[in-house]
Parts: structure tokens; sequence; C-alpha cells
């Protein structure tokens, strides 16, 4: 048979584990969270300089690719011919950022 003692030790040390289990994802009901704010200085000076000064405009990127072209009035009248291709970066349903190449012209000789 077994001792009472230790079933009494064995109850406390498990009521104790239970009790200090975390609860709600290890905080308790009643704590309020708040983003941690973090700021960071630099070792160094931060150097300004005008953005006009080191700015450049560059050509829109484009590409000559083959693509299928039709008709604006029947859409079963098309060829296979190549077009300019840009990057165009406002798509719809697709997320901010999200860029991709997108016919402009069919029937290019040169994208200029």
């Amino acid at each position: 048979m077994s001792n009472p003692t230790t079933n009494l030790n064995l109850m406390l040390i498990l009521k104790l584990f239970l009790i200090t289990l975390p609860t709600k994802g290890g905080v308790s009901a009643d704590v309020e969270l708040h983003p941690v704010m973090e700021y960071y200085t630099t070792a160094t000076p931060i150097q300004h300089r005008q953005a006009a000064a080191a700015a450049r405009e560059l050509t829109p990127f484009q590409l000559c690719l083959d693509c299928r072209c039709c008709a604006a009035n029947n859409a079963s009248n098309c060829s296979t011919m190549p077009c300019c291709f840009g990057i165009d970066c406002n798509l719809p349903d697709k997320p901010f950022g999200v860029c991709a190449f997108v016919p402009k012209t069919c029937n290019c000789t040169s994208c200029q």
C-alpha cells in the first residue's frame, strides 16, 4: 500500500504545477498589451543631400517579344506578331508592388 504523505506531497506538487501553467497564451486576462517602441540612434551624423541633384530620369524599359494580337472588332481574327512589352506596376487585383511585362503595342519593329 502507498504512503499517505507521499500521496499528499504528490497531489500538492501536481496542484502547484497546474496553477503555474500559463493561461490564455501565457498572458493573464487583465494585462493589456502595447507595442514596444524602439528608438535607434546612429553612430555617425546623418548627411542630408538635395534629391534633385542626385536624381536622373530613366527612359521606360521596353522589350520586343512575340504575342498574340487580335482585331478589335473580331476576337477570332488573331495572329502572332512581335509586340512591345513594358513594365506595368498598377495591375488590377494585385497587391501594391507587383509588376509584370504587359504588351503595349502590336506589330513593332523596335520598341522606342
